[in-house]
């Protein structure tokens, strides 16, 4: 038999002859060069295992890592979130390419506690007849799994909805929005021609009327079915939030629409950079999360308003949306006094400072508080500890 090694072919069990030159002869003394090489790739397979080692009890401490966790750290995914253009946070580019979808949310006091609205980007509070609030809640790159109690439409929450260019969800309205809706070509959601996106949800000793409830992901989807998935709406401008050691501790904001039940205070919390809210004495908190509602920004705006009577005979209010006027913001703490101005039906909300300069906001919830002469409005404004040096 000759002296060469050989080897077996697995498929066909054929042997297989090395070429000459890899050939290693039986009882041959192994050359000086393939012992060099083989002595360096030994050296270089010491200096990778002790590598790896080090690196094994640095960062393991003894105990072996999981497969997955090794493939999380070679695979870390890239952050491909964007800024959304409704309130400034980060999100996923679908979401922050939604159509704003704005919700008339009721403030009645058996509408309590009400549903999804930590999750919106914009809140506007006004009244909306006998001293009673409601709330336009818009929403954008968050969604909410209930949203609630829905109610109905008044001509300037038509307003501010056609400035954001949104989606409007509510259940009716007065015959002046009804009106204003069709005229205007609102984007509209209206329970009573879309009742299957919509449910009520009985409770014993509360009205019908306070009842009714839908979700973003069903009414976002009926938006984009019906008018297509559009966004046409200027974007606020947003800033970095101020470094911690430069804002204020305490500080609050007191809005007094009418009657008690319908009292807003927001106290300014110094580690969270919000505004916490409380109604009519108590923390005032969405029903879907137990969370507290706690805006970035509180931007109060006064405007000409007057108690009306539609043409059918309905009582309600009515507001100068068109036009400019004083305004207030808070965030950071901190207050700005300035005015809002809102050219046309079809423009958002703008806000200037004392100087005329556009107003740039935290990214996060703003809460667009609107009060008619009639109502009342105080602050008190925290103060900023003064740095102590060591002597």
């Amino acid at each position: 038999m000759s002296e060469e090694l050989v080897e077996f072919d697995r498929e066909d069990h054929q042997p297989v002859v090395p070429p000459k030159k890899d050939v290693i002869r039986v009882g041959s003394n192994i050359n000086a060069k393939r012992a060099v090489r083989w002595i360096a790739i030994g050296l270089i397979a010491v200096v990778v295992l002790a590598g790896g080692w080090a690196v094994y009890t640095r960062y393991f401490k003894g105990e072996t890592p999981s497969i997955s966790s090794i493939l999380q750290r070679k695979d870390k995914k890239k952050d491909t979130r964007v800024v959304a253009p409704l309130d400034g946070t980060l999100a996923e580019p679908a979401l922050a390419a939604r159509n704003p979808l704005a919700v008339i949310i009721e403030n009645h006091t058996d509408a309590r506690a009400q549903s999804g609205l930590t999750a919106a980007s914009i809140v506007f509070e006004a009244i909306a007849e006998g001293g009673i609030t409601r709330f336009l809640a818009v929403y954008g790159p968050q969604d909410a799994e209930k949203i609630g109690p829905v109610r109905s439409a008044r001509t300037y929450f038509v307003d501010w909805a056609l400035g954001l260019g949104a989606y409007l969800a509510h259940v009716g309205g007065n015959i002046d929005a009804l009106d204003q809706i069709r005229s205007d070509n609102v984007l509209d959601l209206d329970q009573f021609a879309n009742g299957k996106s919509y449910h009520r949800e009985p409770r014993a000793g509360v009205a019908t009327e306070h009842t009714m409830f839908s979700d973003t992901k069903t009414l976002f989807a009926l938006g984009e079915d019906k008018y297509g998935a559009q966004q046409n709406f200027t974007a606020y401008t947003f800033k970095e939030p101020l470094a911690p050691q430069k804002r204020p501790s305490g500080g609050t904001v007191t809005i007094d629409f009418s009657a008690p039940a319908y009292k807003v205070v927001y106290t300014y919390d110094v580690k969270t950079n919000t505004y916490k809210r409380a109604l009519a004495g108590l923390a005032h908190k969405d029903a879907l999360n137990g969370k507290q509602i706690a805006p970035v920004v509180v931007a109060v705006v006064e405007l000409n308003g007057n108690p009306i009577t539609t043409r059918i005979n309905e009582a309600g209010w009515s507001f100068q949306t068109i036009g400019s006027g004083k305004s207030t913001i808070f965030q950071d703490g901190l207050t700005v006094k300035g005015t809002w101005k809102k050219t046309d039906e079809k423009e958002r909300v703008q806000f200037q400072d004392e100087n005329g300069k556009e107003i740039k906001f935290n990214p996060g919830q703003m809460w667009i508080e609107v009060i008619s002469p009639g109502a009342t409005f105080t602050y008190e404004e925290g103060t900023i500890a003064t740095p102590t040096t060591k002597k």
